[in-house]
Formats: C-alpha cells, structure tokens, sequence
C-alpha cells in the first residue's frame, strides 16, 4: 500500500507514559517518513493549548493538525485556522441541562481554556483517581472558574468541545440516550469520560479534511488509535491500525492490532506499512 498520510492519535497511542513525549524509536520513524513525502496529522481530542511538548512546531514533520476530535484543523507551525465546527447554543444548552440533572461534572472547551463552575471542580477534586492527571495537569494550567456556565455559553467564544470527564456506571445508559437525543457528536474518550462536539466534528471528518487540504487520497491514508473516538477514523483511513492496548472494540474495527503503544506500537505500524 502506497502511504501517503499518517494519521495519529496521542494519547493511547503515539505519546508515551508520561503523555509529554514521543519514543526515539516514533521520533526516528516519523522523520524516516517524513523525509520519504509521506505527511503526518497528529488527530485528537486535545485542544491547541493541550498539545505535548513532543508535538513541536518546529519538528522536522510538523504540518496539520487536527483538534478537539475534529472541531478544528489548524497548521502546527503558525496555529492557523484552516477549518472550524463549533458547537452552539441549540447543543450547548440542553446538554449543560443534561450533566446537572444527571449530576456530572462538565467543563466547556473555549477561547484557549476549559471553563466550569466551582461545584463542578470540586466534585473532580473528590472523585480523584482518573482524573488526577487531568485536575494537576490542565485545569490547574487551563481551567478558568464561572459561576453560571448557561449565561456563559450564552455570551461565550466559538466553543470546540465539552468534556463530561466523570460518567458513573449507573448513569451510563441515561448518559448516553440523553446524549444520542441531542444535535451533537459525541465519543467515550476513556472509560468514564465523554467529548462532546458539534454533529460534524469527528477525526474522521478530520482526517478527510487533511486529506483534501494535501490532496491525498484517503485510501492512501494510515490511522492509528486506541480510543472510541478513534473508531470513525480508523474506519475512514486507507489502513487503520489500532493499537495493542486498544479495547476489544477498538481493535475490532482496525484494518490490523500493532503492539501497545507503550511497546512502540505506533513506531512498529510506521516502519511496517511506511
């Protein structure tokens, strides 16, 4: 197969433990692919402000960059917007009615910083756990507090997504048809946590959309994940390779398993198929 387009995930799958970095191996392998025309799409549910030191501006391969599960897609070097799917007051508003009545923790993606109301920080703080990297490393750096995020989101900046980053397992089931009732797009991120975007915004409507800003064609395109949200676009790549540490599910819907990314999975996928 004639590769043309990396498409990859970071958390789970190309970033390592320590969610900062990239292995020497991965580094080595995206420079090789780099330097073969094969361009390379960092595709996830961080945000601009999010992205890890290893994905650099200024790194050998760096080009396009899709964000926030596909809301935006940006150039890495200058942060250029090149195309947006911004969520609106018709989704925002019954889904912050949503999370109160269901009694979960909600944060809305805007302007460069996640904003939620100081009830909702303090119930991450009690839940803990999971989110411990979450709470230390984002809303501690990101996280702005509103008393009132209805009046917020009413008034607000273009918002890209909204996290529900706690669902109990026995709201599960209410969780999601409440949420399927909606006019958004919405993904199981992690075991207990969801991203909410507009209809439109998915990594595979990412990863399409790279692939017409570069003109290649998608079947030309190699997608690697480990996530639900990573689904759509394993499905929508040429070749979707899911990584070893991916959920059954998840494994099941790529093309091929590589090895867990913290065995460089993501690297292995690149020198095999690239």
């Amino acid at each position: 197969m004639d590769i043309r387009l990396i498409a990859m995930d970071l958390d789970g799958t190309a970033l390592q433990a320590d969610r900062a970095t990239f292995s020497p191996r991965l580094d080595a392998a995206l420079e090789r692919a780099h330097r073969k025309g094969v361009a390379v799409a960092p595709i996830t549910g961080r945000q601009f402000f999010a992205l890890p030191p290893a994905v650099r501006p200024d790194a050998v391969w760096a080009g396009l960059v899709v964000l926030s599960n596909g809301s935006e897609v940006r150039r890495l070097r200058d942060a250029a917007l090149l195309q947006t799917h911004y969520l609106g007051p018709d989704g925002l508003l019954p889904l912050l009615d949503t999370a109160a009545r269901l009694g979960l923790p909600i944060e809305v993606s805007a302007n460069g910083g996640l904003y939620l109301t100081p009830g909702s920080w303090d119930l991450q703080r009690d839940i803990g756990g999971h989110l411990r990297f979450h709470l230390d490393m984002i809303l501690e750096h990101f996280g702005h507090a509103v008393d009132d995020l209805g009046t917020f989101c009413t008034a607000a900046p273009p918002v890209d997504k909204v996290n529900l980053p706690h669902v109990p397992d026995e709201v599960r089931s209410d969780t999601e048809r409440a949420l399927d009732a909606l006019p958004v797009s919405w993904f199981w991120s992690g075991p207990q946590s969801i991203e909410v975007g507009h209809p439109d915004a998915s990594k595979a409507n990412g990863l399409l959309e790279v692939c017409r800003l570069l003109d290649i064609d998608p079947a030309q395109s190699m997608a690697l994940g480990d996530s639900g949200n990573d689904v759509p676009m394993l499905q929508a790549a040429g070749l979707g390779v899911a990584m070893g540490n991916a959920p059954a599910h998840v494994q099941a819907a790529a093309d091929t398993v590589s090895a867990p990314y913290d065995q460089d999975g993501a690297a292995l996928a690149i020198e095999k198929y690239v």
